[in-house]
């Protein structure tokens, strides 16, 4: 029984900050805490997706596929509190910039939307929009963007250089090698229900994200909390992107 509430315990955690829902009484989770029930962030994933997936069908009985795109990512970014956006803005205004690397890390704390960070947010909403309107799109691939997404970003995150300060050392303290195996585990076994193409599009978005992570490694003197949002909707825009390949 213990067992049960741990874990009901943790996926509470895990909605309160990754979605715009909260289920707890009592004082927000602190970050170490949050890192500790990371295990829980894709079966977070997988509520938005199933959230997703009936608006999908709800939206695509009465618009037109475009239409129906538009309002499944506006919700997307609803039902998060667009978190792992501002990350992926604040991260490309840093990334792009040709400074030092202390000046990029104070770009990124910067909380004006830039250029490269406005180029960046278009980019991605357009790719997600235009790869949800297609006309065969599969459920399965909606339901699964937000799942890996969110076992990425824990995989990713796992061993991150940091300062020793600030939000995401907190978070990556309680960061345990249990909490990353169970949601890669989570995470990526559910691919299956798409067959190769969810395999292939997992293993690519993977692959995508560990090689973000490096760049922004090399452009940064310490990995903070936008850089693990934008790790995020990176891996689900190159999942549904490599999902739409014929």
């Amino acid at each position: 029984m213990a067992i049960i509430e741990n874990m009901l315990k943790a996926f509470e955690i895990a909605l309160g900050f990754l979605t715009v829902f909260k289920t707890r009484g009592g004082p927000t989770a602190d970050l170490a805490e949050v890192g500790r029930s990371a295990w829980a962030f894709p079966l977070v994933g997988a509520l938005i997706g199933a959230l997703l997936v009936i608006a999908h069908l709800i939206f695509s009985a009465h618009f037109p596929p475009y239409v129906a795109a538009i309002l499944t990512v506006g919700l997307w970014i609803i039902l998060t509190g667009g978190l792992h956006l501002d990350g992926w803005t604040d991260c490309w205004d840093a990334l792009a910039a040709s400074v030092t690397p202390e000046r990029r890390f104070i770009i990124m704390k910067d909380s004006r939307l830039g250029t490269f960070g406005a180029i960046a947010l278009i980019l991605l909403l357009a790719v997600k929009v235009a790869s949800l309107a297609r006309e065969d799109l599969s459920v399965a691939t909606l339901f699964l963007a937000p799942v890996v997404g969110r076992g990425i970003m824990v995989l990713a995150a796992y061993g991150s250089r940091h300062r020793g300060e600030g939000m995401a050392a907190l978070f990556l303290s309680g960061l345990d090698p249990g909490a990353v195996r169970w949601a890669a585990i989570i995470g990526f076994v559910p691919t299956v229900i798409a067959g190769w193409t969810g395999i292939l599009a997992a293993a690519v978005a993977y692959l995508g994200v560990m090689w973000f992570r490096r760049f922004a490694d090399s452009r940064l003197p310490t990995i903070n909390g936008d850089v693990l949002g934008a790790i995020c909707e990176f891996s689900e825009t190159l999942f549904l992107l490599i999902a739409c390949v014929r």
